[in-house]
């Protein structure tokens, strides 16, 4: 045979998809019934390259071919409904797939009504028994301002057997290689008897190995003390891009605050991989577990990135503009660990860069910061998701870290007593540099 015949049937060869076995299934409603009408979106990976798209039929069934056994990422999405995904799915031809019915949080009907009256109607109640305001002092001790190192979002604090525990994410803060503040970060630790004076007890959790979905960083930490465990949950970065778009969330446990941490091998909480506009469709960060109605809520702030979609349209403030707007969902499991499973209400907020959510009476209250319609507010939700505003918050610290002190029935400010917080300085290092505070509720 001649080099030009040999070349050319291994071209075809490698050409043609040998036993290709295709992704194909069933997509149904909550009664079983065929879901007519579904995108179903292939992706690279977890990449933004979408390869391919199908519709359902009127049985809901569904068929993609490819000519390799890749794994990839598949997204299914239908207006009224909450967007499922399988990532990294390799192929089969019995893929079952059931949405949910979306359904509309108390903070998106309130701003569906913004819009609609060109924001007249945003109010913030004054309403004494609910408005706060904080102080803030420097801490002492090994987290005693200092620009080498930066230390930054730290988790809330707890007590055990007498003695305060926090964690946050640490770096130094002249390394080169750092993108942002959040990069090339650990989580470390630290411990006080009196909140204001901290040692420093070294690393927590640290990234994980080349190739790993933690390798770049982990950072942004939240602590759970439930049932004689400790639960770390944080975001983190596989690579680059991971810094500052699609991070995930992953989980340590330890039966001690000192650890040793164990990591849970695959994320807990990913974004929403899909190209149409959605609240949490570019980054999930900042997670807290609050354990309510004996499951576990995982609160967390989701970004879009949708800012040159069409149907992106700004107003007082841009839902995916120039200028920023984030909101909150949440993630509902039965254990700590999860699997944990996003709510059909989200987004549950129309604001708050960052998450600060506490227990209190029958529900769970929360501060909304800023990036959205209702910033410096107090809200509060008896079903952990249709949340209400009740009263206006100033001075809010930045990253607060709630001290977790037991729940109250009757005080909204128990929960927010006292905790740590950060704030960015820019004379050190080439992205600034951050340290932990501590701050204090002044009732108003």
């Amino acid at each position: 045979m001649s080099n030009k015949w040999l070349i050319l049937g291994l071209l075809i060869y490698t050409a043609a998809p040998l036993n290709a076995e295709p992704f194909s299934g069933r997509v149904v409603d909550e009664q079983g019934d065929g879901l007519q009408g579904v995108t179903v979106s292939v992706y690279d990976g977890e990449s933004d390259r979408t390869l391919d798209l199908a519709t359902t039929g009127a049985d809901g069934s569904w068929t993609h071919e490819f000519p390799n056994q890749a794994p990839r990422t598949l997204v299914f999405s239908k207006t009224g409904f909450v967007h499922e995904q399988l990532l990294k799915h390799s192929p089969a031809s019995d893929i079952a797939i059931t949405l949910r019915a979306a359904v509309k949080s108390s903070a998106s009907l309130r701003e569906e009504r913004y819009v609609e009256d060109g924001c007249a109607s945003i109010s913030i109640p004054d309403d004494p028994e609910w408005n706060a305001s904080f102080q803030i002092r420097p801490l002492k001790g090994d987290l005693a301002p200092d620009k080498k190192t930066t230390r930054r979002d730290p988790s809330s604090v707890i007590q055990v057997d007498g003695v305060y525990y926090v964690w946050y994410s640490y770096s130094l803060t002249d390394d080169p290689q750092k993108i942002a503040p959040w990069d090339l970060n650990d989580l470390y630790y630290a411990t006080s008897n009196d909140g204001i004076t901290w040692k420093e007890k070294g690393l927590a959790v640290g990234r994980g190995a080349n190739g790993s979905f933690d390798h770049r960083s982990v950072f942004t930490t939240e602590v759970l003390s439930h049932g004689g465990k400790y639960y770390l949950v944080y975001q983190a970065a596989e690579g680059i891009d991971g810094v500052y778009n699609r991070n995930t969330v992953a989980m340590s446990r330890a039966s001690s605050p000192d650890g040793p941490w164990e990591k849970l091998p695959a994320p807990v909480l990913t974004p929403t991989y899909t190209e149409q506009p959605y609240f949490d469709n570019n980054a999930v960060h900042d997670p807290c577990i609050i354990p309510y109605r004996d499951r576990f809520y995982l609160y967390y702030k989701g970004e879009c990135r949708c800012r040159d979609a069409a149907d992106c349209k700004p107003w007082c403030n841009p839902v995916c503009g120039l200028e920023k707007q984030v909101k909150w969902g949440v993630a509902i499991a039965d254990a700590p660990e999860g699997p944990y499973v996003k709510s059909a209400a989200n987004p549950v907020t129309n604001t708050g860069h960052e998450v600060m959510a506490w227990a209190f009476a029958e529900g769970v209250a929360i501060l909304q910061h800023k990036d959205g319609p209702e910033p410096n507010s107090i809200q509060h939700s008896a079903d952990g998701l249709n949340f209400e505003i009740k009263g206006q918050v100033s001075n809010i610290p930045e990253a607060a870290g709630l001290f977790r002190a037991p729940k109250s029935m009757d005080d909204p400010h128990a929960g927010i007593a006292w905790g740590v917080g950060h704030k960015l300085m820019w004379n050190a290092g080439p992205k600034g540099w951050m340290y932990i505070y501590r701050f204090d509720l002044v009732k108003r």
